[in-house]
């Protein structure tokens, strides 16, 4: 009887009891045996030199399967759908091989079809899934019974265990795992997945005499066999080894989790090895605390000394701390002179003698390279329990602490005091509101009255955003704004103001018969952005509104940056016919030169200019109004609170003012009723 091995390839393949095929790179259908005919309904004379029809989107298929199969000898892929020729689906686990067949490069394809069963002998599937081995003999193989005791494994695989096959036959196949994973889950995982019928793909841990530095990984494909009444009658595996690419990920794992220079934890590895302890310190009513310790100016350390003494001082000061600090505690390095340390156990009084010894002792003289170096040493604290709910947020906690110690001044050990726990927990409260105060619509606008300064007339409104929290009440601008800079919200809030403020300005206008203007704060984000821009015309082009009776304020700090960038979209602005206001002018850092550069039509005078005037009577004043005439420019004085400033201001050339001395903020409501009865 002729063996299958000596068939040729075409016979061989229709020998085979299983739906299989044999394509070119480019999806070109070279061999399509009887069994994929009866699974797939197309004749081999309708797939011959044409593009495989079974699988959807081939050209993606194939350009998935290209860069796999360079990498590894062979694939499975998981129960996939292939098409059937009536347009139904076929849910089959297809396994793919590269190699070449009378110098054609291509790929052999197999398809285990849902429920496969008693339709391959097991000569016939050591066949196929050594196909490839056939000519190149490149796959570790072996095969177990149903009770999991090897009967045959193939010399490959005995030389790199290093042992003789006689060795193993008999044993169980699991007796192969590396004895260092023997109360790993993995064996567990296996037979679960075997108990099902079901192939299991994986890396597994092998003994091995080979790897002797480093574990041997083979990327195993385990397969059960039916018989023919539907048990298993034995287990194929065949696989190969991945040993580097396993070394290879535990290295860049490792980068990922340590500092490369001294080894320690850094952040990342920090929250991810002890994210369990504030669990397990609540559980047993223990304590835990948060140290961050920094090297101040350690950033000239390094431009003074070069790096190669800077990398040796951050090493001798963890081999100095470690020698210093308690077993229990551990070290971790988020980054360059900034180091951490987690304290179990001791009370706030004894972490603080702790902190207090180690800055000391890192005080001391360090001897680099005939190089004598004094430090200076920084420390933020924070413990737990607290209110917290991560070891993230102590973290975060203990960076603030260090950060308000070296405002201080260098040198000081900060601990997380009650306000400044509080302020954090506020701090992160807001932030999570401020993702759903613009969705759900929980800002609102006020509106400040703008007055004409000879006739008192209203002349205008200021539109001033505002915040009130279910929980944490009215929330001032101050602080929520600059959270939501850093939170990259402050475009789509800063886009929703111009637009809320302007549709009220239309609905205002015909309310009285002289003009009425609306002015809005600009953020240097939303200055920046295209979206803004975006804005502006749909707003002109919407609302059909005279954009001259929109005033767009911007602060002095924003205009003196990138002058050439901002005056080109400032021109742009200008060109969409809205005005510019320089808002709080006088506290910033203008030069002449540039303010007569800038494209703008009034200068707003801070309040502190008011308020120095009323104390002093300084002349300051006078002269910003004098300036802002001399350029032509509407000048406006903010914060008017007083009669005797007001009547200061108008015997100036200053042309209009706003405060509460008129008029507070008001809702919209009010602003009808302003208007409408003419209260003011």
């Amino acid at each position: 009887m002729t063996s299958l091995r000596d068939l040729p390839i075409d016979t061989f393949i229709d020998a085979l009891s299983i739906p299989c095929c044999y394509i070119d790179f480019d999806g070109t259908v070279l061999l399509w045996n009887e069994q994929a005919e009866t699974l797939f309904g197309w004749e081999r004379d309708e797939v011959l030199h044409h593009a495989l029809p079974v699988v959807q989107h081939l050209e993606q298929a194939l350009e998935t399967w290209s860069p796999l199969l360079l990498q590894y000898p062979f694939s499975t892929t998981a129960l996939t759908a292939f098409k059937h020729k009536n347009g139904s689906v076929v849910y089959a686990t297809a396994y793919l091989q590269t190699f070449s067949i009378n110098d054609v490069n291509g790929y052999f394809l197999a398809f285990l079809p849902k429920g496969f069963g008693p339709l391959i002998s097991t000569e016939q599937f050591n066949l196929l899934h050594h196909f490839q081995a056939m000519i190149e003999h490149s796959t570790y193989y072996l095969a177990a019974n149903a009770r999991g005791e090897i009967t045959e494994i193939n010399p490959l695989l005995c030389d790199l265990i290093g042992a003789p096959d006689q060795q193993f036959i008999g044993r169980n196949w699991f007796e192969l795992i590396h004895p260092s994973f023997e109360d790993d889950p993995i064996a567990g995982v296996v037979r679960q997945a075997l108990t099902t019928d079901q192939i299991w793909n994986g890396e597994m841990p092998i003994r091995s005499q080979r790897h002797v530095t480093n574990i041997c990984w083979l990327n195993l494909t385990i397969v059960p066999i039916l018989s023919e009444d539907g048990e298993i009658a034995q287990y194929t595996a065949f696989g190969f080894d991945v040993s580097d690419k396993k070394r290879l990920e535990q290295e860049v794992n490792y980068l990922a989790y340590h500092n490369d220079l001294t080894g320690l934890l850094n952040k990342k590895g920090l929250l991810r090895q002890y994210a369990h302890s504030l669990t397990d310190v609540k559980e047993h009513n223990g304590l835990l605390h948060v140290a961050l310790f920094d090297i101040d100016r350690f950033k000239i350390i390094n431009e003074s000394f070069g790096s190669r003494v800077g990398n040796e001082l951050l090493l001798q000061i963890k081999d100095r701390a470690e020698r210093f600090l308690p077993q229990s505690s551990v070290m971790f390095h988020p980054s360059g002179g900034l180091y951490g340390i987690l304290f179990f156990e001791q009370s706030k009084e004894e972490v603080f003698q702790l902190l207090r010894q180690l800055q000391h002792e890192l005080q001391r003289p360090f001897r680099i390279y005939h190089h004598s170096i004094m430090l200076s040493i920084s420390i933020g604290c924070v413990f737990y329990p607290s209110a917290t709910n991560s070891l993230d947020e102590l973290y975060t906690r203990a960076e603030s602490a260090l950060f308000k110690g070296k405002r201080i001044g260098v040198g000081t050990i900060q601990f997380v005091t009650k306000d400044m726990d509080d302020a954090f927990s506020r701090q992160i409260h807001i932030e999570k509101a401020l993702y759903q105060a613009l969705e759900e619509k929980h800002f609102y606008l006020e509106y400040q009255p703008k007055f004409d300064l000879k006739t008192d007339k209203l002349i205008g409104f200021e539109a001033l955003l505002r915040w009130h929290h279910d929980q944490l009440g009215q929330i001032p601008p101050s602080e929520f704004i600059p959270l939501a800079e850093e939170m990259a919200l402050i475009v789509p809030i800063n886009n929703w103001v111009i637009l809320e403020a302007t549709k009220q300005l239309k609905a205002w206008q015909p309310l009285v018969n002289h003009p009425l203007s609306m002015a809005v704060n600009i953020s240097p984000n939303q200055f920046r952005s295209e979206s803004f821009i975006n804005t502006l015309r749909n707003i002109k082009q919407q609302l059909d509104l005279n954009p001259s009776d929109v005033i767009l304020e911007i602060t002095e700090s924003l205009v003196m940056q990138q002058t050439e960038e901002t005056i080109a979209r400032m021109n742009q602005i200008k060109r969409l016919d809205y005005r510019l206001s320089i808002d709080d002018f006088g506290t910033g850092f203008s030069s002449l030169q540039y303010l007569k550069s800038f494209p703008v039509d009034e200068l707003k005078i801070d309040k502190v200019f008011l308020d120095d005037w009323m104390t002093s009577k300084s002349h300051l004043l006078d002269v910003i109004v004098h300036l802002g005439k001399s350029l032509n420019l509407h000048v406006v004085a903010e914060g008017v609170e007083d009669q005797i400033m007001l009547d200061h201001l108008k015997e100036t050339d200053c042309d209009s003012f706003q405060g509460f001395l008129y008029a507070k903020p008001m809702a919209p409501d009010q602003v009808v009723r302003l208007l409408t009865n003419n209260e003011i």
